[in-house]
């Protein structure tokens, strides 16, 4: 029985304290990292430390339409006015616009995000000291992960002792070694999204805050509109500009939206036409609709007339082509 109680008694004190240990250490490397490279952050830097991947794209966006290298019509499509970049996120922007220079706005703020340009902006924050690398956060996770199951099995072997009189004083020391080990995992373990070095925590909160960088109006701010949306999203720079507003209606765009509207719309379409006379084709105003494999092409620039091919759909809502509209990817 002694042998026992010493056995369970060591493996006790072991599974409390030695993950507990690791998570202390393995946080203070985490968080202390390499040492880190010298300068300030820049313009996409800031957009990522204040919003993430999606930031930065919003922030490439407004650059280039403030330079008027691209354009936002009203109805959401982004084209390239000048084809000149002047960073890799920019020319991942340009790539992503395809043979004709034109793009919704909505399909490429959701494409651009996970492109690798965007991920080297999050590789400079972590070379700067202000990020935590993908691999040291993992490592951190996996510290508190084996921490926790070492307090689940200290603590039943803790509460299995009370009932043994003679261990009654090591089951006690061993529950307030859980009882510590939790509130270092509070303290200590990773959250949510860990991201964030004290450096790069304190640099984020303070931009938005104080300096020049801190400016809501984009003449005050040393980088223009794009400035103020890196640090304050698209809600921010005053005065308002018409590409602002539709990158606001983009953000509020889920992906396959507008293609389930058409859908449904033509499928009404459909069955009204259905019960009207046979001798007739379906209209719509101001055409006739498309159906089958006919459709309008994509690829490829259209103006002053529609063209029709098979094997994608049409832009229209109406899903119709007629003569004088233009046909759009």
């Amino acid at each position: 029985m002694t042998t026992g109680i010493v056995v369970l008694s060591v493996v006790m004190y072991l599974a409390l304290l030695a993950p507990s240990a690791w998570l202390a250490v393995t946080r203070k490397r985490t968080l202390t990292g390499p040492p880190a490279v010298p300068g300030e952050p820049g313009l996409l830097e800031v957009a990522y430390l204040r919003g993430g991947p999606i930031r930065v794209v919003d922030t490439a966006i407004t650059r280039m339409c403030e330079d008027e290298r691209v354009s936002v019509n009203s109805s959401g499509e982004l084209k390239v006015e000048r084809a000149a970049a002047d960073n890799a996120v920019e020319r991942a922007l340009l790539a992503r616009c395809g043979p004709d220079w034109g793009t919704k706005l909505y399909r490429l703020r959701v494409q651009l995000q996970f492109d690798p340009a965007v991920d080297g902006v999050r590789s400079s924050l972590v070379n700067r000291g202000l990020l935590i690398s993908r691999a040291a956060e993992e490592k951190w996770k996996r510290a508190g992960e084996t921490q926790v199951g070492g307090l689940v099995v200290g603590g039943v072997i803790a509460l299995g002792l009370l009932g043994v009189p003679a261990a009654l004083p090591v089951a006690i020391v061993g529950l307030a070694l859980l009882a510590g080990g939790v509130k270092l995992r509070m303290a200590y373990g990773p959250g949510p999204k860990p991201g964030f070095t004290p450096r790069g925590r304190q640099f984020a909160d303070r931009v938005g805050k104080a300096g020049p960088w801190s400016v809501r109006t984009s003449a005050g701010h040393p980088e223009g509109v794009a400035g103020v949306v890196a640090v304050r999203d698209t809600v921010g720079p005053e005065p308002d500009q018409p590409y602002l507003h539709q990158l606001r209606l983009a953000v509020r765009t889920r992906p396959g939206a507008s293609t389930t509207a058409k859908t449904t719309k033509s499928s009404k379409s459909a069955k009204s036409s259905s019960s009207s006379s046979s001798s007739y084709s379906s209209y719509s105003s101001g055409g006739y609709s498309c159906s089958g494999a006919s459709s309008c092409s994509s690829g490829s620039h259209h103006s002053g007339h529609s063209s029709c091919s098979s094997g994608s759909s049409c832009s229209s809502s109406s899903s119709s082509c007629g003569g004088g509209s233009s046909c759009s990817s």
